[in-house]
């Protein structure tokens, strides 16, 4: 029988394909934040900054207004990472729950978390506001994954032996560092397989053993 009673899953370029549900939005316009996200990467800029800015640049791209109805059909286009919902699945067969927790875009977060039937998703509201425009409510901040994951397990009840965490940048290895199993996922980045107790490439089922063995 597992000791692992909960999983904490990143989501973008971990259970679902894009590597950053932002970049497939600026892929979708052609824009290009790179300066800006140097900035933010940096601390020079606030997560509210730095979202501001992408929408501003959307819209300048855009022959009519970037309205969350528009962002959330872009976003629809996001497909699964390959063995992703199998893997959740066993987890949950074998009464282990499952959350995400992620840097982006709690539309897409809810989403698959309501196909998969997982317990929780916490990532980035992109919102219309009482006028109409597009706005972000940040809850989950790429600089500060490591304290919203404290707050989200407390209600679970679990000891950091009874946790794992999945994901693919350096903005997880906090949530690694909280975690008694730690599992990189299909990354070349030596900073978090470096921080990991295991790294994957490829299908996602290859875990179940992993987590159910551990």
């Amino acid at each position: 029988m597992t000791q692992i009673k909960l999983v904490v899953f990143d989501m973008d370029g971990t259970i679902i394909e894009p590597r950053s549900s932002w970049a497939m939005i600026h892929d979708h316009f052609g824009t290009d934040n790179t300066e800006m996200l140097k900035l933010y990467i940096n601390h020079k800029i606030s997560d509210k900054e730095f979202v501001k800015a992408d929408i501003e640049l959307w819209n300048s791209k855009s022959d009519k207004p970037v309205d969350e109805k528009y962002i959330n059909s872009i976003l629809d286009k996001a497909k699964p990472r390959k063995g992703a919902e199998e893997l959740i699945t066993s987890l949950h067969n074998n009464n282990i729950k499952t959350i995400i927790l992620s840097g982006g875009i709690q539309y897409l977060a809810d989403k698959w978390a309501k196909k998969w039937n997982m317990s929780e998703a916490l990532a980035n509201d992109l919102i219309d506001d009482s006028d109409g425009n597009l706005t972000a409510i940040i809850k989950s901040s790429g600089h500060n994954k490591g304290p919203v994951m404290e707050k989200m397990i407390e209600k679970y009840n679990c000891k950091k032996n009874e946790i794992a965490a999945v994901g693919d940048t350096i903005v997880d290895i906090p949530t690694f560092e909280r975690a008694g199993l730690s599992i990189a996922v299909n990354t070349d980045d030596e900073r978090v397989i470096s921080k990991a107790n295991y790294h994957l490439k490829g299908d996602l089922t290859e875990l179940k053993k992993l987590i159910i063995n551990w």
